[in-house]
């Protein structure tokens, strides 16, 4: 009776063991499917317009600025300027490079700022169809194999046909 008894506990036990052990693990490629949403290819457009706007505004300035250069060499060849008038405007100049410092970094946070606002609302659809496959198929984990960390995938645990569906992308 002590046998069956040890028999069974020892069954019960490698049985919840198993249990333990047997996760159930997916994978997909987020690349590969950002890349097929036509939501992105909309956002990326948007931004490339806004980031050409911009760089034209300070492309301008730029060349005033080159300008205003050139005319200050000039009027100094042709002594037009007093020393204490070259001092001012050289002063005046170097204010107006470090603004265009400035203007470039606004522009680089300008566009971080509106690809956050544009893609933040995709990747959360995104996580959400991901969410939803792995719930529906009762996967515990899901990788991402685009970011190249994963050594290994089976192809028949690959969900990201599934994503693509839930997301409506064919």
């Amino acid at each position: 009776m002590f046998k069956i008894f040890v028999f069974s506990l020892l069954m019960f036990g490698m049985s919840q063991t198993n249990e333990l052990f047997a996760q159930k693990i997916g994978h997909l490629n987020s690349a590969a499917i950002l890349s097929e949403m036509p939501e992105v290819l909309a956002a990326d457009a948007e931004l490339e317009t806004l980031q050409k706007q911009l760089v034209a505004q300070a492309q301008r300035r730029i060349e005033s600025l080159q300008k205003d250069y050139q005319e200050l060499i000039r009027q100094e060849q042709q002594g037009d300027l007093s020393p204490r008038r070259l001092q001012e405007e050289q002063m005046r100049l170097r204010e107006k490079e470090q603004e265009l410092a400035m203007e470039e970094q606004n522009i680089q946070s300008t566009l971080m700022r509106k690809r956050n606002e544009l893609i933040n609302p995709i990747l959360e659809r995104v996580q959400d169809a991901i969410d939803e496959v792995a719930r529906e198929n009762n996967f515990q984990y899901i990788l991402d194999t685009s970011g190249g960390s994963v050594l290994f995938a089976d192809d028949t645990k690959d969900i990201t046909r599934m994503v693509r569906t839930k997301l409506g992308i064919n």
